[in-house]
């Protein structure tokens, strides 16, 4: 925690800690009290059981009442997006900024669709084969069962009760998440706006760290009521 003023947490995405957040927080904590967290079974932090994205936002809420935080600012960044949406659905967040974010399911290109029946046919014939991406294939089992489950689970219910004012932000060439989800979710969200930054993949907080800040900065100290 550094800092002083309106409390903000940050949580990060699939694979990273709160180390990647060190240039942001640095940034925001003139004006703000930053929390930045390593979610469970990142960085130091150890599990031995796979948690959901919603347990993980139960664990949030947790830190939240030991901390006496009320009303927080939430920021999430891919993986974190998922865990922020939550929490925001369920309980007091004075804003959200969504960064990268997923959680809708998408129909499989042809492509992929093969990949994954060949896959099939491969171990069903007990022949070594690997498939999935490369956060899957780097993950442990409890890992791979945690993101497999991330990943599975469609947060288009969850999208629609959130009420507090929303910010999405995503990068136009960002080949994770694309673009063109990010507005499926704003449609979802019924107090929200989204913000594309040019030539930018999926860290833009990390790829154009000044634009990012300064849309940031701008979307923390508006009016609730001029977004």
């Amino acid at each position: 925690m550094e800092g002083v003023g309106e409390p903000i947490l940050l949580l990060h995405g699939w694979g990273a800690s709160l180390l990647t957040f060190s240039k942001l927080s640095k940034s925001l904590s003139s004006h703000y009290k930053v929390y930045s967290l390593s979610l469970p079974g990142f960085g130091e932090s150890e599990i031995g059981v796979p948690l959901s994205v919603s347990d993980i936002a139960e664990v949030i809420r947790a830190f939240i009442l030991d901390q006496k935080i009320e009303n927080p600012i939430l920021l999430g960044h891919s993986y974190g997006t998922r865990v922020a949406a939550i929490y925001a659905s369920k309980y007091p967040v004075r804003k959200l900024i969504l960064v990268s974010a997923a959680g809708l399911k998408q129909k499989l290109k042809f492509s992929k669709r093969l990949k994954v029946k060949i896959y099939k046919i491969l171990k069903k014939c007990h022949l070594p084969v690997k498939m999935g991406s490369t956060d899957y294939q780097n993950a442990d089992n409890v890992r791979r069962i945690m993101l497999v489950k991330a990943v599975n689970y469609d947060l288009t219910e969850v999208y629609k009760k959130i009420n507090a004012p929303t910010i999405l932000i995503y990068g136009t060439k960002d080949t994770v998440t694309p673009l063109s989800l990010g507005y499926k979710i704003k449609e979802f969200i019924r107090n929200s706006y989204l913000l594309e930054i040019e030539e930018c993949g999926h860290f833009p907080y990390l790829e154009r760290e000044s634009i990012f800040t300064l849309i940031l900065m701008s979307f923390l100290i508006c009016d609730e009521h001029d977004n």
